[in-house]
């Protein structure tokens, strides 16, 4: 399966650290639960679907968080917007349980991966307290999924 905002996105991404780009990345993972959302069938279809949206309205409270302390640092605020390039979802694009769950669990480690791999030094430490929050958030994600891929 693609993941084809990610993939579009983290390929031209190199090394990370400031909290405008790590908005981005949180904007990124906001748009692939969207689409997780909208583009989930089969039998774990309302479960799915209300598990996406809590996901995406949760990375848009961060993403918020995020742009609103780079704005304090005056670091330059990119718009929340990720183009998907030339994908035109079809019903022949939905995804079963099974594929929905993968492409949840993938963009939650990317992820996290990308916020653990933040230098310490960058930032105050109560910058470092909230992408912690974050991390403790999706850690929490793993988990749940990890359990929601056996029942499946």
């Amino acid at each position: 399966m693609k993941h084809y905002i990610f993939s579009r996105f983290f390929q031209a991404q190199g090394s990370v650290y400031n909290l405008s780009e790590l908005a981005q990345y949180m904007a990124v993972f906001y748009f692939n639960m969207r689409t997780v959302h909208f583009n989930t069938a089969g039998k774990n279809f309302l479960e799915l679907h209300e598990y996406a949206q809590e996901l995406y309205e949760q990375a848009e409270d961060y993403y918020d968080d995020l742009v609103e302390t780079a704005m304090s640092f005056n670091e330059t605020i990119q718009p929340m917007f990720v183009s998907p390039g030339n994908w035109n979802p079809t019903n022949e694009m939905l995804y079963d349980a099974s594929s929905s769950i993968r492409l949840m669990s993938d963009s939650v480690k990317i992820l996290y991966d990308y916020l653990e791999s933040i230098a310490k030094e960058v930032y105050p430490s109560f910058v470092y307290s909230k992408i912690d929050s974050m991390l403790e958030w999706l850690d929490k994600q793993n988990y749940k999924l990890q359990q929601m891929n056996k029942e499946i």
